[in-house]
């Protein structure tokens, strides 16, 4: 029963909560007061009889005196009676809907507001799903629309309105039904309320609406930014006695550190009153509870490592560490011992914190509980302190004393718990010689199975543990190579790493495969093990078609590729790259953004020019354009050039037409030597000719001494249309785009018939270790007077210093007739009997590459001129740096032209490098 005992304000209260007026104006009874909630009975008001009598009374005379219809008969001035019948009486009334007891929020009696504050409180405490009801009822708006009661001095009215407030917030926040908006406007009520309030059971409630509503990063930030909420939050914190503001309190804490970026965490940890004793003290409360909230905010606290960080101070860093150990010793944590460890291996990741927890005996405590605990799981996952330990060599020979090694190899290999930190304090006990011989031992009880088994296992092992299995295995091929190396090749290594690049590329990491693949490419430095590696097929495709889904990691792909260089010394492997698009992957990484990557790539084709078939695959596949077109690509790249001479070297018809010019190291011995009598800008129009079928319009001239008959693979027939018509009495025409040529080899044969007359011939164990000095100019004048011979035929002797020029018209009639009798411009140099600068260049280059004589060839800048240049010491008297047996041993890419040699007037003659008669020679003077 609800007493009514006031003024005439609470009177018309209820009278407003009972009648209601009517569309006529007047008061009619409120019928639903008798109505009942369907979903729960939240209890009545009770209001006696008498006093609901005279309240009707006291409304029909108002609207009988408001009427203008009936008369009113005169009644007793109740102002004249006595004060004790003037009293109000208590009034109980029956209410029992949830709205009805709403509109009594706005009531001015205190007594009112808590009699119904305490009956909703009630109501929530029977059943959780009452709280469903009061939400739906908007109980929440309803209170927050008076703001809590925190302007009231009425602790019990602010309390009861706490409670109810937390309750639904509670509720609504596991549902998620509070909004951004909302989540604001609460978190601003209880700013404001939060500080000044006294009252800890008032400091509770808030404390536990701001933990539910503080998930929120926008609400964090709001109570972050209020210096005076944060200097009462650790107060509150640190004084508190109240278990559940604490609890809640340490919670928010933990959101806070989570919410803010490092230097916002500087300034919080700068705060003379950030509450880091209670929090470590805490550590060891009764209450499970608030021991893991704590726990959860110092492993926050000890990641960080600035130097604001609460434990950059000895005493903070003792006490944590000493009641981290006394919770671990303790068992203080029995159902989050995880956790636990999680946060004390954390702490021995600082440097300073490792050596405290060895200085304070404190290891040895831990190592004591360590052994005394019979619960395999947890002692295998307790190693992870030691794992972390490890990390410092100074406590590599403590830790192995303490048989950290056997510890760590029973739980991987008997335990079967492959977590990452025990494959990790192997990785880091292996630089001891001790923890070596131990792990040598357990060989034999199947620790490389044990590690084989873990690489390909995506399904139950994390990819951490896997990570660190490769890494192992790596560094046991490096302390023991050809134990483990025998092993795991006798365990089908090479079908595991094929099954596991063969797996989607999101199911490993970076760091996993370059483990996989520096294991591959230790294997590989032994022959047998590379023989064995590139047998398997499937693991070169594989390797192949990871490069090409990896260029979104230069790491990776410069990787892949450094591997790939150890493997294609093997046909099986070189085979199956070129089978499987490597040309295509090399484009890519040529127009890649990454200098890492570029220069990979282009390391990987110097090394891969050994092989012909690189060099086709690179030359058709459009590597060699990319090389040549793309050099803008090369900044920052020191071996793209170096790739280009390497493809280059290989194929001296592309070189000459790129480069127009043929150095000292440049040889034309053991290939087709095609040179074009016009000067291309762009090499692929002379690549395209020579893949055409078409005889081309300029003369090529091809050059060979080891083809005696015309190539039958290169024979065309020419369609009958294309003849003229006495070509077609004559039968089906053919000509060879490889003729053969019988004429090189006699001159051969005949110059070094020349040299051993002269006694010329070189010593072939000398020449492979330096060079004739002395002999080189006669040499090369007996080369050149061969070359005249054979190419002077109609063309008279000219003298140097006349300006006429040789007959070239003589020279283009004579290849003209050369190529009607073979049906094509592509025509062998040995078959040519007139000859200018160009053709008489040609020839004494390739006849000097036979014969190991350092020669260069050179375009002229018109492209109509070809010249030779020699190298010959100039002035060696005196000079112990250029002496002549010095430069004897210098390799030929040393070597500097300093001679051009005269091929068409004074014939043998050399001339100084820009004298008068070399420029004369070359029509520059």
């Amino acid at each position: 029963m609800i007493r009514v005992n006031g003024p005439r304000n609470c009177f018309l209260d209820l009278c407003h909560i009972l009648m209601k007026r009517s569309p006529q104006g007047k008061f009619v009874f409120w019928k639903d007061t008798q109505t009942k909630v369907n979903q729960a009975n939240i209890g009545s008001l009770k209001v006696p009889r008498f006093v609901f009598t005279h309240i009707i009374k006291r409304v029909e005379g108002t609207n009988m005196s408001s009427s203008n219809t009936a008369k009113v008969p005169r009644t007793k001035d109740r102002r004249k009676t006595s004060a004790k019948d003037s009293k109000f009486q208590s009034l109980s009334v029956n209410l029992e809907t949830i709205e009805s007891l709403l509109l009594l929020f706005d009531s001015e009696e205190e007594n009112v507001v808590t009699s119904v504050l305490r009956h909703l409180t009630e109501f929530v405490r029977r059943s959780d799903s009452n709280v469903d009801t009061l939400r739906e009822k908007n109980v929440l708006n309803a209170l927050k629309r008076k703001e809590f009661y925190r302007h009231l001095e009425n602790t019990m009215i602010k309390r009861l309105t706490l409670c109810l407030a937390t309750a639904i917030i509670e509720s609504a926040s596991k549902l998620q039904e509070l909004g951004s908006a909302e989540n604001s406007e609460i978190i601003e009520m209880c700013l404001t309320f939060y500080d000044y309030e006294k009252d800890d059971i008032c400091l509770e409630y808030l404390t536990v609406i701001i933990n539910n509503c503080v998930d929120d990063t926008q609400g964090a930030n709001v109570l972050l930014k209020d210096e005076e909420f944060i200097d009462k939050f650790f107060e509150v914190v640190s004084n508190t006695n109240n278990p559940d503001t604490e609890l809640h309190s340490f919670q928010i804490l933990e959101k806070f550190l989570c919410t803010l970026g490092q230097n916002e965490l500087k300034e919080l940890f700068a705060k003379p009153s950030f509450p880091i004793n209670r929090l470590l003290c805490d550590l060891t409360c009764e209450f499970l509870e608030i021991r893991i909230a704590a726990l959860c905010v110092i492993e926050l606290l000890i990641n960080d490592t600035s130097e604001k960080s609460p434990f950059s101070l000895d005493n903070p860093t003792n006490l944590a560490l000493g009641q981290l150990t006394k919770m671990y010793c303790e068992n203080l944590m029995p159902n989050q011992l995880e956790k636990l460890i999680d946060v004390l291996a954390a702490a021995i990741r600082n440097e300073h914190m490792a050596i405290l927890f060895f200085e304070l005996n404190l290891f040895d405590r831990f190592l004591a509980h360590l052994n005394e605990d019979e619960n395999a799981k947890n002692k295998c996952y307790s190693l992870m302190v030691i794992a972390e330990a490890a990390k410092y060599p100074r406590y590599l020979e403590r830790l192995v004393q303490s048989q950290a090694t056997e510890k760590l190899l029973i739980c991987l290999i008997y335990v079967d718990l492959a977590g990452t930190h025990i494959l990790l304090g192997l990785n880091r006990l292996i630089k001891s010689a001790d923890a070596i011989k131990r792990i040598l031992e357990v060989y034999d009880e199947g620790l490389i199975e044990k590690l084989l088994r873990i690489l390909p296992d995506s399904v139950s092992i994390k990819l951490k543990a896997r990570e660190q299995a490769a890494e192992f295995l790596g560094q046991l091929l490096t302390v023991a190579y050809h134990k483990t190396a025998s092993k795991v090749m006798d365990l089908r290594l090479p079908d595991i790493m094929a099954y596991i690049f063969g797996q989607p590329s999101e199911w490993q990491s970076i760091d996993f495969y370059a483990s996989l693949l520096a294991i591959i490419e230790s294997l590989a430095r032994n022959t047998d093990y590379r023989e064995q590696l590139c047998d398997c097929e499937p693991l070169t495709i594989s390797i192949a078609k990871l490069l090409k889904n990896s260029f979104n990691t230069s790491i990776l792909v410069s990787t892949i590729f450094r591997t790939l260089c150890c493997l294609v010394d093997e046909a099986p492997a070189r085979k199956a790259l070129l089978a499987n698009g490597i040309t295509a992957s090399i484009n890519r990484g040529l127009k890649s953004l990454a200098n890492l990557v570029k220069t990979s790539v282009t390391n990987f084709i110097i090394q891969t020019t050994r092989f012909y078939e690189f060099i086709c695959a690179y030359i058709e596949n459009g590597v060699l354009e990319t090389l040549v077109m793309h050099q803008k690509h090369s900044f920052c790249v020191p071996t793209w050039n170096t790739a280009i001479e390497s493809v280059l070297f290989k194929d001296p018809t592309l070189k000459f037409c790129i480069r127009h010019y043929l150095g000292f190291t440049d040889v034309t011995v053991g290939h087709d030597f095609y040179v074009s009598k016009k000067k291309f800008d762009d090499f692929r129009e002379l690549k395209a000719i020579l893949k055409d079928e078409v005889s081309p319009l300029v003369p090529i001239l091809v050059v060979n001494f080891n083809r005696c008959e015309d190539d039958p693979d290169f024979v065309v027939t020419i369609p009958r249309q294309s003849l003229l018509p006495e070509e077609i009495a004559t039968g089906s025409i053919c000509y060879c785009r490889r003729p053969a040529d019988p004429f090189l080899p006699q001159y051969l044969k005949e110059i070094n018939d020349t040299f051993e007359l002269y006694g010329l011939a070189p010593n072939p164990s000398k020449m492979k270790r330096c060079i004739d000095f002395d002999s080189l100019a006669k040499r090369a004048k007996i080369i050149a007077e061969l070359v005249a011979r054979n190419l002077g035929n109609d063309l008279k002797i000219l003298d140097l210093n006349t300006h006429e020029e040789c007959s070239h018209h003589v020279v283009n009639c004579h290849l003209r007739a050369l190529a009607r009798e073979a049906h094509t411009t592509i025509l062998p140099l040995g078959r040519l009997r007139s000859g200018c600068q160009f053709e008489r260049a040609l020839l004494f280059k390739v006849l000097a590459d036979q014969l190991g004589l350092p020669c260069t060839l050179q375009r002229s800048v018109d492209g109509r001129m070809l010249f030779n240049e020699l190298p010959l010491p100039l002035e060696t008297e005196g000079d112990q740096q250029c002496s002549l047996e010095t430069l004897q041993f210098m390799p030929w890419s040393m070597l500097r032209p300093t001679h051009v040699i005269d091929l068409m007037y004074n014939v043998g003659d050399m001339y100084p490098v820009q004298s008068r008669q070399a420029l004369q020679y070359l029509k520059l003077y």
